[in-house]
């Protein structure tokens, strides 16, 4: 029996990926920009200011890519690109706040209509969901850089 849940809730996750990866690749078509590069502005938006090279890997693009990437998002408007005061010879990319003001516009319906979907759970069922999902990404995490643990995965 409880094998048999597990076996549900797992293969229910392939539905949900899909379904979120096709929902980011709408944000990004929304906000001009591609995959990759949305996922940069998330990082940025969870870990602050990173150099391309530090955001390059986050997201598994190569040196030159991630440098592409950059540009791009300066030239959209929504990075800045400055010196590092530590290190002048280093830059610093940073999001800007309208542009994550954009970019959590376009998931406030979505996280609304999760945020009602998870009210019908107590406290102690959304702490098994949190603790379910950090679990999830730190596996799936361990899993890439097992796969391919020094090399960025994508050159776009």
């Amino acid at each position: 029996m409880r094998d048999d849940l597990l076996n549900e809730v797992i293969g229910a996750l392939p539905g949900w990926l899909v379904r979120a990866q096709q929902f980011n690749d709408l944000v990004a078509a929304r906000l001009g920009v591609s995959s990759s590069d949305l996922q940069a502005l998330f990082v940025l938006s969870t870990e602050g200011s990173l150099t391309p090279g530090e955001l390059g890997r986050q997201i598994g693009l190569t040196t030159g890519a991630a440098s592409r990437m950059v540009e791009r998002l300066v030239v959209a408007e929504l990075v800045t690109r400055s010196p590092d005061a530590a290190d002048r010879r280093r830059v610093i990319v940073t999001a800007r706040p309208e542009a994550l003001d954009e970019v959590a516009r376009h998931y406030g319906p979505l996280n609304e209509q999760l945020r009602q979907a998870l009210g019908g759970f107590d406290d102690a069922g959304l702490r098994a969901l949190r603790d379910f999902a950090r679990a999830a990404e730190a596996t799936t995490e361990g899993l890439l850089r097992a796969e391919a643990p020094d090399t960025p995965t994508r050159t776009s």
